[in-house]
C-alpha cells in the first residue's frame, strides 16, 4: 500500500489508529506531546480503574499507588512494543496542523506531510470557576494518580460515570461520602430503573445523596473544605472530588488553518475536511474509551480507502465501574420499543459472585434487538452479546438460538430472548 498517515495523540484512539494503519500496510507517524498512553493512561482511565480494583477497607494509598505504578509501566511497555513491532514511527513533540495533510512539530524546521491526518488529541476536564480543583482539599479525577492519603469525609460533585465511581471508591475505602450528583440527577441518559437501583445501593451503604441541590462554591481551609449549594446547604469534608464534565482538547491544534469552526462537524467516518479526521474525545462526547477505539479504526480504514462501515453509537456499551456496576447499550425505551427484565440471579454465575441486580433486554416491532441495560456484577461483560446482536441487526429468535458457556453472565441475554420468544 502506498499510503501515509499522521496520527496526533497517543491515547487509546491514537494508538489504535496507528496500529490499524500499520497492519494495513500504510506508513505511519505517531506524534505525541505527552507520554505514550496519553491522559487515559496517566491521568484518568487507568489510574481510576486501579483504585477501583483495590477499593476495600484496609487498603492503603501507598500500596495502591505502588500497584498503579507497576500496571502503568507494564501497559506503556506493551503499547510501545506493539507500535515498534508494527513499524510505527513515534515522534514526541507538540504538533500543529498547517494545511491539508501537513503538520508542523515545535522545534523542527521541516513539516511532515501525509495522505491524511487523524487527530486524536483527547479531552480535558471542565470546571465551574468556583469549583476548580486546587490539588489540596479539592481534587479532580486525574489527581487520583497522586492521592497519597485517605480522608475521613469526602464530598463528590458530579453525577456522571466518574462521579458514580468516585462515590463507590471512597465509600468502599471507609470514608463518609456525601454525593451531589446535580440536577437533573445521576447518569443522565441511562435507564431510570438502573439508576434507581444504583442510588438505593449507595444509600444502603451509608452514602448521603443530595439529589435536589447543585454545588455553587467551595470554601477552602487548611484542614478541610466546605461545599456550598444553591439550597444554602453547607457540607464540610476533608476532601472534595469534582467531576463536572470534559471537553474536546482542540486548542492550538491548527484547525483554524483549514478554516474549520470549533468544534468541527464530522461524518460517521470521522471525516472533517481536507484530509483530516477527528476521533475519540477530539470528536466530542460521550467520552468513552471503547467509542474512541471504534472511531479510530473506522477513520483509519476510511482514510486508507479500505472497506468499512461508519460509526454507529448504538452498538457501543456505556459502563460505570462502581459496585454495583451499571451498563447500557443501544436504545432501551421509546415508541415501539418493548423490553423484558430478569433478576441477575437467573444465571448461576451470579451466585458465584453476587446475585443482586437486574438485566433488561429491548427490541422493536420487528423483533430486532435494540438495546439493554444491566445493574450488578460484571454488568458491562453481560451486555457484550447484546452489543454484538445490535451490530448484526439480529432478532430475538437469532439471539435466543445462541448458547454461551454455562455458568456465565453471557447467558442472560439469550435467556431473556428465549423467554420473550416463548411468550409470543
Amino acid at each position: 500500500m502506498d499510503k501515509s498517515l499522521i496520527v496526533i495523540g497517543a491515547g487509546p484512539a491514537g494508538i489504535e489508529a496507528s496500529l490499524t494503519a500499520a497492519r494495513c500496510g500504510a506508513r505511519v507517524t505517531l506524534i505525541h506531546e505527552g507520554p505514550l498512553g496519553g491522559r487515559s493512561t496517566h491521568g484518568s482511565l487507568l489510574p481510576s480503574k486501579v483504585w477501583l480494583a483495590a477499593a476495600r477497607p484496609g487498603a492503603t494509598p501507598a500500596r495502591i499507588l505502588e500497584r498503579l505504578g507497576k500496571v502503568k509501566s507494564a501497559w506503556v511497555a506493551t503499547q510501545q512494543r506493539l507500535l515498534t513491532g508494527a513499524g510505527v514511527e513515534c515522534v514526541q513533540g507538540r504538533a500543529r496542523i498547517t494545511g491539508a495533510g501537513v503538520v508542523e512539530i515545535d522545534g523542527q524546521s521541516d513539516s511532515l506531510q501525509a495522505d491524511a491526518v487523524i487527530l486524536a488529541s483527547g479531552s480535558e476536564p471542565t470546571f465551574p470557576p468556583a469549583l476548580k480543583p486546587d490539588g489540596k482539599r479539592v481534587i479532580a479525577p486525574r489527581l487520583l494518580a497522586k492521592l497519597d492519603w485517605l480522608p475521613p469525609r469526602v464530598v463528590v460533585i458530579g453525577g456522571g460515570p466518574t462521579g458514580c465511581e468516585a462515590v463507590h471508591l471512597f465509600n468502599a475505602l471507609g470514608a463518609a461520602v456525601t454525593w451531589l450528583p446535580g440536577r437533573p440527577g445521576a447518569l443522565a441518559g441511562f435507564a431510570r430503573p438502573a439508576v434507581q437501583i444504583l442510588c438505593a445501593s449507595f444509600a444502603q451503604r451509608g452514602v448521603e445523596i443530595l439529589a435536589d441541590a447543585d454545588a455553587v462554591d467551595i470554601e477552602r481551609g487548611e484542614d478541610q473544605a466546605c461545599v456550598v449549594t444553591d439550597t444554602d446547604s453547607r457540607i464540610e469534608a476533608e476532601l472534595v472530588f469534582v467531576a463536572t464534565g470534559r471537553r474536546a482538547d482542540l486548542d492550538g491544534q491548527g484547525l483554524d488553518s483549514l478554516g474549520l469552526d470549533l468544534p468541527p462537524a464530522t461524518d460517521t467516518f470521522g471525516y472533517a475536511a481536507q484530509n483530516l479526521y477527528l476521533v475519540g474525545d477530539a470528536a466530542g462526547g460521550p467520552f468513552l474509551a471503547n467509542r474512541a477505539l471504534a472511531q479510530a479504526r473506522i477513520a483509519t480504514r476510511h482514510a486508507l480507502d479500505l472497506p468499512c462501515a461508519g460509526y454507529t453509537a448504538e452498538a457501543v456499551v456505556q459502563a460505570v465501574y462502581s459496585q454495583p456496576e451499571v451498563a447500557q447499550v443501544g436504545c432501551v425505551e421509546g415508541d415501539g420499543i418493548r423490553g423484558l427484565e430478569l433478576p441477575l440471579d437467573t444465571a448461576l454465575k451470579a451466585y458465584l459472585r453476587s446475585p443482586d441486580g437486574r438485566f433488561s433486554l429491548s427490541w422493536d416491532a420487528e423483533q430486532r434487538i435494540t438495546g439493554g441495560w444491566v445493574v450488578g456484577v460484571h454488568a458491562a461483560d453481560a451486555l457484550a452479546p447484546v452489543a454484538a446482536a445490535i451490530a448484526a441487526q439480529a432478532t430475538l429468535q437469532q439471539l435466543a438460538a445462541s448458547w454461551p458457556a454455562n455458568p456465565t453472565l453471557g447467558e442472560l441475554a439469550p435467556m431473556v430472548a428465549r423467554l420473550a420468544v416463548d411468550a409470543g
